[in-house]
């Protein structure tokens, strides 16, 4: 049989085009049904998120109404402890004498105080003899400008220049030893009283752990109405800190343990921060 090539050719580039175009059509299909499946995908994504959102938010609502309920049972507790309970006191201290709390605040004093030691009040004694000894030339260079004639513009320059430049520096601080061996004392007998102390406060505190007394309302704002499970002792450390800093420091509030926040540098705000730090821990345990 006679086949006309020509003819064979278009038939076959005709199926070719339908095969293209049915190919097309699942193409586009395919395409329509991913967009479909990733539109649905991204809806429930964003219902997901919300479902998240909103139960974190009940999380929190029923966190924060957990610790409304814990506060109201702590004021529950303290009123119908407070009508059969005796009370610890941590506000007198007569065994603690005004001596010792002297000692205490002169320990502070000389360790804020700047200190030498044997190699640096070496350096200082020596930058202090070379400062004097510049002080000295400078000195007699500034008196010559006064004898110097008037075309010496070069000279009086160089005069002018060695005074200003003694003149604008500052002698160093001379190393006092004396100074130096009473704050080694000071700080000797300020650990000695802070040490003596802190046993006496402790053991006061201990005492009304172990015979189940009230403890004052700020005592347990700071430190929560009990010592955390397997803290007892860190528990008893900080609290020992937190009475000795109301009593260092005339701390009377009847809330606030640790009054405001000391506005200048030094030990005071340093434990101020560290006493504030640690009582939170404990109440969120």
């Amino acid at each position: 049989m006679n086949i006309d090539p020509v003819k064979a050719l278009e038939g076959k580039v005709e199926r070719l085009r339908k095969d293209l175009k049915t190919l097309e059509t699942r193409l586009d299909h395919a395409q329509t049904d991913a967009a479909h499946e990733q539109l649905s995908q991204t809806n429930q994504l964003k219902d997901t998120t919300r479902k998240l959102t909103r139960t974190n938010d009940r999380v929190t609502e029923l966190a924060e109404s957990v610790h409304r309920l814990e506060r109201l049972l702590v004021a529950l507790n303290r009123k119908v402890r407070a009508g059969e309970t005796r009370r610890a006191d941590f506000e007198s201290w007569p065994e603690i004498e005004t001596d010792a709390i002297a000692r205490i605040f002169q320990g502070q004093e000389a360790y804020a105080r700047r200190t030498f030691t044997p190699q640096e009040a070496k350096d200082t004694r020596k930058a202090i003899a070379e400062y004097d000894r510049k002080a000295h030339e400078a000195i007699e260079a500034a008196e010559s400008l006064t004898h110097l004639p008037a075309n010496a513009e070069s000279l009086w320059r160089k005069h002018y220049k060695q005074w200003h430049a003694i003149s604008a520096r500052q002698r160093p601080e001379a190393p006092d030893d004396d100074t130096h061996a009473r704050d080694t004392a000071a700080k000797s007998a300020g650990n000695e009283a802070i040490k003596r102390t802190r046993q006496q406060i402790r053991a006061r505190i201990e005492d009304a752990v172990a015979n189940d007394l009230l403890f004052p309302a700020w005592f347990e704002n700071a430190m929560g109405p009990a010592a955390p499970p397997g803290r007892a002792d860190d528990w008893l450390y900080t609290a020992t800190d937190v009475v000795l800093y109301r009593l260092l420091h005339d701390i009377t509030s009847p809330a606030d343990a640790l009054g405001p926040a000391p506005v200048e540098d030094g030990h005071r705000k340093t434990l101020h921060n560290r006493l504030t730090g640690e009582c939170a821990e404990y109440r969120r345990s």
